[in-house]
């Protein structure tokens, strides 16, 4: 079918070596391992080599040529079935000399010769870069198992031309010492164990976070490439054995079930409900047979439990009529996303739940300074109708609010939402595009949005043609903005700053101000000046750019960047090649901070609205990449509030060292704005790269 999900091939290698110490428990580890992931339930792979022949090797007389050719059979194979590979090997690893390219050892390895062992990760990414395989995923239990990942520019100058996706899970670091396969062992016990409060599927980050736990002496690791903007879904390793799927048509999510059980089961052996109530109905006949109960914590709490079952049932019921067809996988992931946010409680990972799973999270799951679930559970329906642009004052909705009891908490839930709402509507935008130099302007041009639409503009003289001169004007109009908004009666929050690449590398607008930055106030973010005043080639770019920002927007899953490293963008024109042929669908950031000049700003720009990259010499490695996928949906006004964070000198997230150009879709929208309406003073075409 087309829709179907791919095939998954599974390979486990695990060869012993005669010149090094016998492993004693590689082969009870290797089979724990190939059992998980060949369990439907769990790994759901399939044996990775053709003719029946078994797809866990392991033995005394495994040679390091067999070894490789065992794997070019399974590539082969999945690529004959267009499955994902799943590729485990175990076993003594060395790197030779002062490098980090790891070599598993068969049984003819020596540590001195790199020709009879097998070069991980160059397997790895030719196995990635076929273009019949939809994706590879690695497990390396050996010492030194992070010299298994690839070079970035195999996979990124390989075959597929960058779209290709690796990962990989290895048990320790390049230069640390494995030790009795305890890594292999402990990740298959989570992997049928699972990990509770994760969704469905498992991907890289919450097995590895459950295996480290149990990992002593050694640091787990991971690696990824998720190059193909265009591939289905994300990557996963195993199912979660922990997470209890919602039956089709039913109101009760598996918290619910969990804490029923556990809270009816206190109660003395004749307990009222052998059977779990399940909908309004039972839960009503439980609340019943409850009273017969002496007053008790049992009972409370078995009280409790009953309670919070019927609110989120009521609740399921009322979204699911009020909202009908608005009711989509996209809102409930925004709207409890934002929940969980405010309540400073997000997961590690994105969560894939139905609207009876939310529900049964916010309403078993709550801050413990509610006193109840209802808070929680009144935003959460709140945010779910601003959404999908439904009054939050409609009589249906208060209904529904009287029926749970909780008028008050979603008063309070609809005043949180519509004044955050309010907030925003209110925008003030300021350019130095006037500047015909690409440097200081003489004036600064700035305009006064509402819900999008232009209230006011006004330009506001430099004193002088300089940073100092350019931020007293940028302040001058942000006093301008002041004086209409306290007449609005609305809060100006956010401040939008257009400047050329010259400026854009080099100047912090969010720290202008004299007696206090700018940002500690507004959420102050960049964006390209030339945007507003496109030539005829950034004309010709500007719909792809505009539909990357709906993408880049519209992403709920990873962090949807291609991230170049020096090597790739110090070839101008074939960085030029790859960005005319489409190569970065996505948002484009940089792990380097030196040779970042303007021409390459400019280059970048021309095709990509989101734009990141490091102002400091330490650059931001592959290492601190994972710290964006917490925070990207917050995007960028998280980045703002890194910054607040860092002058407080508190607790900084890894990311604080970014900058960040972000022409997101309301930005485009003002910039068609400003070309149409508002009659921008003509400017010398100065060519795109």
């Amino acid at each position: 079918m087309r829709n179907a999900p791919p095939r998954r091939h599974v390979l486990v290698v695990a060869p012993q070596c005669r010149s090094m110490e016998r492993l004693d428990r590689l082969e009870e580890a290797a089979t724990d391992l190939y059992d998980v992931l060949a369990d439907d339930d769990l790994g759901a792979c399939r044996p990775g080599l053709p003719d029946g022949r078994p797809s866990l090797v392991t033995g005394h007389n495994l040679t390091s040529h067999e070894i490789r050719a065992l794997i070019e059979d399974a590539i082969e194979y999945a690529a004959k079935r267009n499955a994902s590979l799943f590729l485990a090997l175990l076993g003594h690893g060395f790197v030779p000399g002062t490098t980090t390219t790891l070599y598993l050892m068969g049984c003819d390895s020596t540590e001195d010769r790199t020709e009879r062992a097998v070069n991980v990760g160059e397997l790895l990414a030719g196995a990635a870069n076929h273009g019949a395989i939809p994706s590879v995923l690695g497990i390396i239990d050996t010492c030194h198992a992070a010299g298994a990942s690839p070079p970035r520019e195999d996979l990124a100058a390989g075959m597929r031309n960058g779209r290709s996706r690796l990962s990989l899970l290895m048990g320790s670091l390049a230069g640390e010492e494995g030790s009795g396969l305890t890594f292999s062992r402990e990740l298959a016990r989570v992997i049928r164990k699972g990990v509770p409060g994760s969704g469905a599927l498992l991907g890289l980050r919450e097995v590895r976070q459950g295996v480290r736990g149990l990992v002593v002496g050694q640091n787990v690791s991971s690696w990824e490439h998720d190059g193909d903007g265009l591939a289905q879904g994300w990557l996963w390793i195993t199912r979660n054995a922990s997470h209890h799927h919602v039956f089709p048509g039913g109101l009760c999510g598996p918290m619910a079930r969990e804490e029923l059980t556990a809270a009816l089961g206190a109660l003395d052996s004749e307990a009222p409900a052998t059977a779990l109530p399940s909908d309004a109905q039972s839960a009503l006949e439980c609340q019943e047979r409850l009273k017969d109960f002496p007053d008790s914590v049992a009972r409370r709490r078995a009280e409790r439990a009953v309670r919070s079952l019927l609110i989120a049932v009521h609740t399921v019921k009322f979204i699911r009529s009020w909202l009908g067809s608005d009711l989509t996988t996209a809102r409930l992931r925004r709207a409890l996303h934002t929940q969980l946010a405010w309540e400073r409680r997000l997961p590690s990972s994105v969560l894939e739940l139905s609207e009876v799973e939310a529900v049964d999270r916010l309403a078993f799951d709550h801050p413990r300074a509610d006193p109840d679930c209802r808070p929680s559970v009144a935003r959460f329906v709140a945010l779910l109708a601003q959404d999908a642009r439904k009054d939050v004052h409609d009589e249906a909705l208060a209904r529904w609010a009287l029926l749970i009891d909780a008028q008050r908490a979603l008063n309070d839930a609809v005043e949180d939402v519509t004044g955050r709402q309010r907030v925003r509507r209110l925008k003030l935008a300021v350019s130095l595009h006037s500047s015909l130099t690409g440097d200081w302007p003489e004036e600064v041009g700035a305009w006064l949005l509402k819900d999008g639409g232009l209230l006011h503009r006004e330009d506001f003289r430099c004193p002088t043609a300089d940073r100092n001169g350019t931020e007293s004007a940028v302040m001058a109009a942000v006093r301008w903005a002041e004086t209409y908004a306290a007449a609005l009666d609305i809060k100006l929050k956010r401040i939008d700053v257009a400047a050329p690449s010259r400026l854009l590398r080099t100047w912090r607008p969010e720290e202008a101000g004299v007696a206090q930055r700018l940002g500690v106030t507004y959420d102050v973010v960049m964006h390209w000046s030339r945007r507003l005043t496109p030539d005829l080639v950034l004309q010709e770019i500007e719909p792809t750019v505009r539909d990357k920002s709906e993408a880049i927007a519209a992403c709920d899953v990873g962090v949807p960047v291609d991230w170049l490293a020096e090597q790739d963008t110090g070839e101008r024109q074939v960085l030029r090649g790859h960005l005319r042929n489409g190569r970065y669908a996505r948002a484009i950031g940089l792990t380097h901070h030196t040779g970042v000049d303007d021409d390459l700003l400019d280059m970048l720009l021309a095709y990509t609205p989101v734009l990141l990259w490091p102002h400091t010499a330490a650059g931001f490695p592959e290492a601190r990449h994972g710290s964006l996928e917490h925070d990207w949906r917050d995007m960028p006004e998280a980045l703002v509030r890194a910054y607040q964070c860092r002058w407080r000198e508190e607790a900084v997230k890894d990311f604080v060292d970014l900058r960040a150009v972000w022409d997101d879709h309301e930005w485009l929208r003002f910039c068609r704005l400003f070309r149409t309406a508002i009659l921008p003073a003509q400017t010398p075409d100065e060519g795109t790269p």
